[in-house]
């Protein structure tokens, strides 16, 4: 009975030693990326991210058609093109090979990982057709896991809390004491 007793202590000891083990070479792994994941959300909140995203979104497929692919675009075009499909194929990299968790990811950037590869993705097809290799294709998939699990999913299994401002009636704008 002893023995028994004794070999429950040491597998228990063996096992928590081993999950405290992964986790702490999870943790570690975890932060040599930050300096990547903070620089990518530095470079989302410039002004030139903005006005490609809104170029994009707004004006790309009005002003040129994907018959030419992204290097038939004309250079303010294919600027502002390039710096949302370069970056987000560069982020794509990061998820595919596991550097970065996908639901930060998607939980940052949202359905507007998605919105922007429909309106890019007739111009790599046909980048893609006209050249033979796979461009953009982690920026494509980044898109597909995005528009299969969505960013409500991850703020569901993040248990993201939300908390309205208290107001009292008829006060706009109080957010009590």
């Amino acid at each position: 009975m002893l023995d028994l007793a004794t070999l429950t202590i040491s597998i228990t000891a063996l096992v928590v030693s081993l999950v405290l083990t992964l986790r702490q070479i999870r943790l570690a792994s975890g932060g040599n990326h930050l300096p990547v994941v903070l620089d990518a959300f530095r470079e989302t909140r410039s002004p030139a991210w903005f006005e490609a995203q809104k170029y994009v979104l707004n004006e790309l497929t009005a002003e040129h058609t994907p018959d030419y692919g992204y290097r038939g675009l004309p250079e303010r075009a294919r600027a502002h093109a390039g710096a949302v499909g370069l970056f987000f194929d560069d982020l794509g990299k990061l998820v595919a090979h596991d550097v970065i968790d996908q639901s930060l990811v998607i939980g940052a950037y949202g359905t507007g990982i998605v919105r922007l590869w429909d309106v890019l993705a007739p111009y790599v097809y046909t980048e893609r057709r006209e050249y033979g290799f796979h461009f953009w294709i982690y920026f494509e998939d980044l898109a597909a896991r995005t528009a299969a699990e969505g960013p409500d999913a991850v703020y569901a299994d993040l248990h993201l809390r939300s908390r309205p401002p208290r107001q009292e009636p008829g006060e706009v704008g109080a957010t009590g004491s």
